[in-house]
């Protein structure tokens, strides 16, 4: 399901000349199907950079979301595919796999809890180590 991005940001110049202290962002499929409506500080949106930020933010979260639902042990963690999602070296799934499952599923609810809790998501994408929450 696409959002479209111009209409969103027309709903965000509009609100934007509102002297209101919050914003109203509606997200609309292609549909033209109101998904989601929330409700941002104002001062947060001073420029338009800064909406494209809280988009990019919101993305991160939804990609978060699925690398966790991934990586939950049963049944797509035991053969890696968070970490096929997440991007990684060739060898990382076959030895989730090879370990017949991480060790009997511990290594991937190791990692679903790193996806959820880590604060720095972007440390986990692309991450070449099996071990992927160990630091260099």
């Amino acid at each position: 399901m696409r959002y479209i991005l111009f209409i969103t940001c027309f709903f965000f110049k509009l609100q934007l000349f509102s002297h209101s202290s919050f914003v109203t962002i509606s997200y609309i499929d292609s549909t033209h199907t109101v998904i989601e409506i929330e409700q941002v500080a104002a001062d947060t949106l001073k420029s338009s950079s800064s909406i494209f930020k809280l988009f990019h933010h919101k993305k991160q979260n939804n990609k978060r979301i699925i690398a966790a639902v991934l990586a939950f042990p049963f049944p797509f963690g035991m053969v890696g595919l968070h970490r096929i999602f997440l991007g990684t070296k060739p060898y990382v799934p076959v030895s989730y796999i090879a370990s017949l499952g991480g060790v009997f599923g511990v290594l991937p609810l190791i990692d679903f809890f790193t996806i959820i809790f880590h604060k720095n998501y972007e440390q986990l994408e692309n991450n070449g180590k099996v071990f992927m929450w160990i630091k260099d």
